[in-house]
């Protein structure tokens, strides 16, 4: 907060602090001190025989819980706060200046004004200025709020898996940023836990521009991390080509791979089309044996159809491209003659290995007579492979040739490969997510069960119906732990809940999260995502009806005096849609719930900024009821909640989303607050007409990126040409409103 004391005691203000007494001086440092320190003070003003106190504060949510207080503490007794409400005086050159700070002071006058032969107006002054000294004392003072207490690294986890499903990129980082700050986490880890981050954002472009990738590339690495790069490398260099079918241009790209993206290839079994294409690209390019290429057609056959012959395209230009060998002209000697060029097994093994032939490097190993090397070559492969299959072998090969005491007498990097292969044969068959839910319904503590990423990115998802199956089955007491420790299990099953008919799903998880009477970031963005996702999905009344019941236990449990702007999104959205106008003519379900919202965030009322307000009279008038009117009651005078929009009028704006509830209330309140707006909202699909010509006719075009497609986005930024794109990181219409009041 940035006040400039010498003006404020300037022309204008009798009052010069340095020619006070002495008591009150002290207490007009300790005032200034703190407005410094972006906490809450008071500055005192007397002109002309008049005393004005100003208030000021660092936040306008802060600034509306003083002037509440203010009520309680000074009142009409000793102001004309009930009258002025803290309003500025337009017409007083001395408040116009402070008028143009980013959150305005209050002033109140203190009353009764001087007046001959009353010596009421200096008992007044004293018994003010000693409220304000222990108001401010009791309101810089407070502990911190339980939203902004520390956390354990498992509650920072969940959290952030629910904002990978919801797709929120601004909680997500403020996780990472904690993790950083507290968490027991190396460097290493922390890189491997930010490409999941981006990974689960589908941010391609941060996974290839990670300040710590050629360090990861560089180093071994969980196989989950390696599928991560593999997918950023697909994106940026072979996706276009290979979605057009174009060989020459694919095999051309790969040519071009940078070296530090060469060693990708791991040799696992594929199960995604860009992983698929990548690895084979690259044992290609690496001219990997027949053995390779023929599993890896095989493999790709499973994946789509067509995709082998289009990959023996690009084998077969290659092979036309690569000069053969010329003939020798003396036959070489037979391999039992002497001087005959010779290779071990084990040579043969490493060369495998070298070329990222991992499973064929263990089939050969497991032929040949035990040693030393042999242990290392199979433990080599079992890691960077991470099958059960393959580590099972590897194991039982070690334990039956008796290897322990020479791998225990070997380097740290072997016994620590040989811990690892130990503890994932032990785990690794019998842990997915099949068993973690198993885990759920017996009843271990929520500790044993917390989902760790560097383990479940290598779980197989469960499929639609398995999902379906288990939420309908479950108790409410297992749901409350899938909605206390779940944030990882929604990350991997998001694009489940997407789907169309998915309504009953979100219902069951909303369920899960009111259950466990969890309060977390990670709740609030996963609740506004689920009831977007029910909503779009067309649910019946009684489903609606239900999910509706859920939410309002979930606000109970969320809301404070930092999250009444989410209450009031949540209440936009779930009133919205035409699901929720077909509900609310045919039962009392969005009405009730209407009131329960507007009930609950009355204890945080001050809390409320003028926006928020806006968006309640808005869904009232929709709803036919009145708005409650306490919640108007606090509202400094002459605040203008249009004030940050005012740049927008009579320019041409686009807000654009698949889940078209948030964009859809942004809309209506921007239309309020300014009139001469042109604003439309659009849901289409990335490379219609009708999207590229709003892209580039419109003169703010705003992308929610947690609700849209990265093609689309895409798109949308190139048909901007060198005009900028605002880009909304979370879900809700408050956060459409932030940006665009950002500028």
């Amino acid at each position: 907060m940035s006040v400039d004391f010498k003006e404020f005691f300037g022309p204008g203000n009798d009052i010069t602090p340095t020619r006070v007494e002495p008591n009150l001086q002290l207490i007009l440092e300790n005032f200034m001190a703190g407005i410094q320190q972006r906490q809450i003070g008071f500055l005192p003003r007397s002109s002309n025989g008049r005393l004005w106190w100003y208030g000021f504060a660092p936040t306008p949510r802060q600034q509306r819980e003083t002037l509440a207080i203010l009520d309680s503490w000074i009142g009409p007794t000793f102001s004309d706060l009930p009258r002025q409400r803290g309003a500025l005086n337009p017409a007083d050159p001395f408040d116009a200046a402070l008028a143009q700070a980013p959150v305005k002071p209050l002033r109140f006058e203190v009353l009764p004004r001087q007046t001959a032969g009353s010596e009421a107006w200096k008992h007044a002054r004293g018994q003010v200025r000693d409220a304000l000294l222990v108001l401010s004392k009791l309101l810089n003072s407070r502990p911190p709020s339980e939203f902004d207490a520390p956390r354990t690294t498992v509650e920072v986890l969940d959290d952030l898996g629910h904002a990978i499903a919801a797709r929120d990129r601004t909680v997500a980082l403020a996780c990472l940023r904690e993790l950083e700050a507290t968490a027991d986490l190396d460097q290493s880890n922390l890189a491997f836990l930010r490409l999941r981050l981006f990974a689960g954002l589908e941010d391609w472009k941060a996974v290839l521009g990670d300040r710590d990738l050629d360090h990861v590339l560089a180093m071994r690495r969980p196989l989950s991390v390696t599928q991560v790069i593999q997918q950023a490398v697909y994106a940026r260099w072979f996706a276009p080509h290979d979605a057009a079918g174009t060989e020459k241009e694919l095999l051309g790209a790969v040519a071009a791979l940078p070296a530090a993206f060469r060693p990708l290839f791991s040799g696992t079994p594929t199960t995604s089309r860009a992983r698929a294409v990548v690895e084979f690209l690259i044992a290609v390019q690496g001219d990997a044996g027949d053995d390779t290429l023929n599993r890896l057609l095989d493999e790709a056959g499973t994946i789509e159809p067509g995709l082998p012959a289009h990959l023996r395209n690009v084998l077969h230009l290659h092979r036309e491209q690569t000069p053969q060998p010329t003939a020798p002209s003396e036959p070489p000697a037979p391999l039992d003659q002497p001087g005959a060029p010779s290779e071990s097994p084990l040579e043969r093994a490493t060369g495998m290995i070298a070329r990222g032939e991992l499973q064929a490097a263990i089939d050969l190993v497991l032929t040949l007579e035990p040693s030393l090397r042999a242990a290392y070559l199979l433990l080599t492969c079992a890691r960077d492979l991470q099958s059960p299959q393959q580590a099972a072998l590897a194991l039982e090969y070690i334990s039956t040739h008796h290897l322990h005491g020479l791998i225990d007498g070997a380097s740290a990097r072997l016994r620590d490969d040989l811990a690892w292969l130990e503890q994932f044969t032990q785990d690794g068959p019998d842990l997915d997510w099949h068993t973690w839910l198993e885990a759920l319904d017996v009843g271990y503590g929520s500790a044993a069960v917390a989902a760790d990423p560097e383990i479940t990115d290598a779980w197989t998802p469960l499929s639609s119906s398995a999902l379906t199956t288990w939420l309908y089955d479950a108790s409410d007491e297992v749901l409350g732990k899938l909605g206390e420790i779940g944030g990882q299990f929604m990350a991997a099953h998001r694009d489940i809940f997407v789907e169309d008919g998915a309504a009953e799903l979100s219902e069951r998880v909303l369920a899960g999260l009111a259950l466990s009477g969890k309060s977390s970031a990670g709740v609030r963005v996963q609740t506004q995502a689920l009831l977007d996702y029910l909503l779009s999905a067309n649910p019946t009344s009684a489903v609606f009806a239900s999910a509706l019941e859920w939410t309002d236990l979930i606000v109970s449990a969320n809301v404070s005096a930092v999250t009444t702007t989410w209450a009031i999104d949540i209440l936009q959205t779930a009133t919205a849609t035409a699901a929720a106008a077909a509900a609310a003519a045919t039962s009392p379900a969005t009405v009730d719930f209407f009131y329960k919202i507007t009930n609950t965030v009355r204890p945080f009322k001050t809390a409320l900024d003028p926006t928020d307000i806006e968006a309640i009279k808005l869904v009232a008038g929709e709803l036919g009821v009145g708005v409650p009117e306490d919640l108007l009651a606090d509202q400094v005078q002459d605040a203008d909640p249009g004030a940050p929009y005012r740049y927008l009028q009579d320019s041409k704006v686009v807000l654009y989303s698949l889940t078209e509830s948030a964009t859809t209330r942004a809309a209506q309140i921007l239309r309020i607050l300014v009139p001469k707006i042109d604003i439309e909202t659009s849901a289409e699909r990335d490379g219609s007409s009708k999207l590229a010509a709003q892209a580039a006719n419109a003169d703010v075009f705003v992308v929610v990126t947690a609700s849209a497609k990265h093609a689309a986005t895409d798109f949308i930024t190139a048909k901007r040409g060198t005009r900028p794109v605002v880009l909304v990181n979370s879900r809700g219409s408050s956060a459409i409103l932030r940006e665009l009041a950002e500028g």
